[in-house]
């Protein structure tokens, strides 16, 4: 089963992940830790603390895992784990 999605529309490459791409380039099919792509919270909490970088070879960055009060995104990261389980609040991301 894949770890890592790719979507491309007409106008962006998404790459989807549970919990993050672990690399500051992204490559389909590229070698990365498979336990970061699951459970990694470093970047997401680096970005909370103000340490931000996009990650490049695609537009958009859709990850989960580590909940966030609402949606919230960090150049071209989008996180979206709302907590459905405990708060009630389903998030979407809408690929176009």
């Amino acid at each position: 089963r894949p770890h890592i999605i790719e979507v491309e529309t007409s106008s962006k490459k998404y790459v989807i992940a549970h919990a993050d791409y672990p690399d500051d380039s992204y490559d389909y099919g590229k070698q990365v830790d498979i336990d970061s792509v699951l459970w990694s919270r470093d970047r997401l909490l680096g970005s909370l603390q103000g340490n931000i970088h996009p990650i490049r070879g695609a537009d958009t960055f859709i990850f989960g895992h580590m909940i966030v009060d609402y949606t919230t995104t960090f150049a071209n990261q989008i996180y979206i784990d709302t907590g459905s389980f405990c708060s009630g609040n389903l998030s979407f991301f809408k690929i176009k």
